[in-house]
């Protein structure tokens, strides 16, 4: 089951209201949870390149070394944005986008507010570690932490260290632990 159907059937079951996705790329899975669900959305992208980041260059303009797939198309960051908000419109006050790094924009979503926080920016170990422990805050009590890439090495030492062996794994690659 790919990322966007399985938080579908875990808002559907669980009557969430309110999700965070870091990293929204063009939209797929904020625009299914859109169609298949009735959360309102924090989209949170930074759509720029990060020359400070030396993660940066094997995850956008190459094909990562643990990506099991064939293709790979280095990233346009202004159009995927325009793609994101131009197919946004539709859905209005659902969707709340935040353009930043999400380490950088904590500060624009409530605390104890979000039912589920699905983390799907910056590859690199530790940045999924630090990202998951400072979103921890902003999770409603029974909250869940989910993402994908769970087959890429760094997303998996990061999960591993917050979580141990607690966490799930589920569909294709992803994982979710609930707090």
């Amino acid at each position: 089951m790919d990322r966007y159907r399985v938080i579908a059937k875990f808002a559907n079951e669980n009557n969430w209201t309110t999700g965070a996705e870091l990293g929204v790329w063009v939209g797929v899975t904020t625009f299914h949870l859109m169609r298949e669900t009735k959360l309102k959305m924090y989209a949170i992208d930074c759509w720029e390149e990060q020359p400070d980041n030396p993660e940066y260059h094997w995850q956008y303009n190459e094909k990562p070394k643990w990506s099991k797939g064939n293709d790979f198309h280095p990233w346009n960051h202004k159009k995927n944005e325009f793609v994101f908000r131009h197919n946004a419109k539709e859905w209005g006050d659902r969707i709340t986008i935040i353009k930043g790094r999400s380490l950088n924009v904590l500060d624009q979503i409530p605390d104890g507010s979000l039912d589920f926080i699905f983390h799907d920016s910056d590859h690199s170990h530790p940045f999924v570690k630090n990202e998951i422990n400072a979103y921890r805050c902003k999770l409603k009590p029974g909250g869940y932490h989910m993402g994908d890439d769970l087959n890429w090495d760094p997303v998996r030492q990061s999960v591993t260290e917050c979580f141990g062996d607690s966490y799930t794994e589920i569909g294709k690659h992803c994982w979710y632990k609930q707090i």
